[in-house]
């Protein structure tokens, strides 16, 4: 996937104020040897048990499920590229640049990821997690944070408290048929034969399908800016952006871009379910 040269930024009045949006391209194409399946709710006026997610009758691949696929990728481009990342950014404390786990009851298995993750009090409130996320929260008289500050991934998807700078879209798909009904059917392990009853019909999206939208990066131009350390009262959320300022503004957005999102974009090759049927192989591209 090519790497951003420029940044074509577009004014665009939101609200009371305004932002600025740097909107990119992308199409999503299923696979020609694969199909896509991101399961729908199923419908009492059908017989079909496990429908695709359609929006009006088309197929979307939703903004949800995309974004959950776009940061476990960011997350794992943090985690291969720390050192390199560290040495652009100038930092040395490696715990700045870990992902979080973002939820405050990480499960039993996300808890064995420490080392990677991040394990940390929060600071300024004395709350005990054994990992820790970025939680955000601020009163009349204090802004509570993370000891580490907000994560990178956080810092571009957002977290409880605070907005981050990515909009995730819906992808529609190109005019065209682009559904196929399937049906399942379970086999009896005693007789070899269909077992009774067990005869599961749904639906799957057709190789070669192309879905778009568009990416955009916000900028809230009285706030924060992206590339940019947030901070709010005295408080700097984003510490491992904190002495970036030195750099041009562009150079560290282009490096954001070319050195954590374009790569975790690229990483992305199965979405939705039915992968031990072979569903879900994608490639995407960035039409900038």
């Amino acid at each position: 996937m090519k790497k951003i040269e420029k940044l074509k930024v577009l004014p665009k009045q939101e609200g009371h104020g305004e932002v600025s949006i740097f909107r990119i391209p992308m199409t999503i194409v299923v696979e020609n040897d694969s199909f896509l399946h991101i399961g729908g709710s199923p419908s009492s006026l059908s017989e079909k048990k496990a429908p695709v997610f359609t929006v009006d009758g088309r197929p979307v691949i939703p903004a949800s499920s995309f974004k959950g696929a776009f940061r476990h990728q960011v997350e794992q481009v943090l985690i291969e590229k720390k050192n390199e990342l560290m040495e652009k950014l100038k930092f040395t404390n490696e715990n700045l640049i870990k992902p979080c786990v973002p939820s405050t009851n990480p499960s039993k298995a996300e808890k064995e990821l420490v080392g990677k993750y991040r394990e940390q009090l929060r600071k300024n409130r004395n709350i005990v997690t054994t990992t820790e996320n970025c939680w955000v929260e601020i009163d009349e008289s204090q802004v509570y944070i993370p000891k580490n500050g907000v994560c990178p991934v956080c810092y571009f998807f957002g977290s409880p408290g605070l907005m981050g700078f990515l909009r995730i879209p819906n992808f529609w798909p190109e005019v065209g048929n682009y559904v196929i009904s399937q049906t399942n059917i379970r086999i009896d392990r005693k007789t070899g034969t269909a077992a009774t009853g067990a005869i599961v019909t749904g639906d799957q999206v057709k190789p070669g399908t192309v879905f778009k939208g568009d990416l955009e990066i916000v900028n809230n131009r009285l706030a924060f800016q992206f590339g940019r350390a947030r901070i709010i009262g005295d408080e700097t959320l984003d510490l491992w952006l904190k002495e970036a300022h030195t750099k041009p503004l562009e150079e560290v957005q282009l490096l954001l871009l070319n050195e954590i999102l374009i790569p975790a974009l690229n990483n992305i090759t199965m979405l939705g379910g039915q992968r031990s049927k072979g569903g879900g192989k994608v490639s995407i591209c960035l039409c900038v």
